[in-house]
């Protein structure tokens, strides 16, 4: 006696889930072969300022001092990732702190 196979029915193709990120073509994305090295610290400036201080006035500063700043909100400062130029930006106050909004990324080009 053999046994009867059924050939399983085949199920009607259901449409693709609409993804609510947009493709992106590995090939096409310039961040796509650096991907590896997104975890990687960087170091990022913002030079608020420069001063010059005599030995004196260096050796007397202690915890408290205060040095004045010739820089204030809305002044333009330059953003140094690993001590090269990236963006430019303007000095914010948020709350009780100094942050820059970026402004002009530099491309390179």
């Amino acid at each position: 006696m053999m046994a009867q196979i059924e050939a399983p029915q085949a199920k009607p193709a259901e449409p693709p889930l609409a993804s609510p990120i947009p493709a992106v073509d590995p090939v096409m994305d310039p961040l796509h072969e650096y991907a590896h090295l997104a975890d990687v610290p960087l170091r990022v400036e913002a030079l608020l300022d420069r001063l010059t201080m005599n030995l004196r006035a260096v050796a007397s500063l202690e915890e408290g001092s205060v040095l004045t700043l010739t820089r204030s909100a809305g002044d333009n400062v330059d953003l140094w990732v690993g001590g090269i130029r990236l963006a430019s930006g303007e000095i914010v106050v948020i709350e009780n702190a100094l942050g820059v909004r970026i402004t002009d990324l530099l491309t390179g080009e």
